[in-house]
């Protein structure tokens, strides 16, 4: 029996709250789940990062409304921490992890990396595995923070039962996507207001 749980959430230290938001939320449709800023008021979180007392702002988003397998973006502010840049840009580096989702539509999300002028380590390209008869669209990037981001179009699935859907995810109904697109919409006019 395992310790833990499926994957919870990747935590991203981001650079640029803003441009980090722009890619995860506006082109990739993550919602808001939840978000908040701490100070030294809450010294606990500073010992969890490994990092001197100051401002941390964080925001969780999730697929749908499903509330595991999310990522959490933290801007540490007041001091910022060191930028740490992996050894190439342009390839994986040993170490290194990589953030994986499904899609239905990995050309939308290239497009979208292209309008942010993200760094696109491959664009969409057709990956066949013969012997399981499997065939995909994937796309590897860059995300604003420098982070690998791995995006998967299933084309046939062959020996493997996989989905370009979240396979846990229930049925959202029109009022729920209704609700998730006002609350959207509402935090877009804050950010231009504010």
């Amino acid at each position: 029996m395992s310790l833990v749980t499926p994957l919870k959430r990747t935590a991203i230290i981001v650079t640029d709250m803003k441009k980090s938001l722009r890619f995860y939320r506006d082109v990739l449709g993550l919602n808001v789940w939840v978000q908040g800023e701490m100070g030294k008021e809450v010294p606990a979180i500073f010992r969890l990062l490994g990092a001197p007392p100051g401002t941390v702002r964080w925001v969780i988003l999730q697929s749908e409304d499903v509330d595991w397998g999310m990522v959490g973006l933290f801007e540490l502010r007041r001091p910022s921490p060191p930028r740490v840049r992996p050894r190439t840009l342009a390839q994986a580096n040993a170490g290194e992890a990589c953030l994986v989702f499904h899609t239905p539509d990995v050309d939308a999300v290239h497009r979208g990396a292209k309008k942010l002028k993200l760094r696109i380590l491959c664009p969409p390209t057709l990956l066949e595995i013969a012997e399981r008869q499997v065939l995909s669209k994937e796309m590897t990037l860059r995300d604003p923070n420098g982070v690998l981001v791995n995006f998967i179009q299933n084309v046939r699935a062959g020996t493997m039962t996989l989905s370009n859907r979240f396979p846990g995810l229930r049925s959202v109904s029109n009022a729920r996507k209704a609700a998730l697109r006002k609350r959207r919409s509402g935090a877009s006019s804050r950010r231009r207001s504010g």
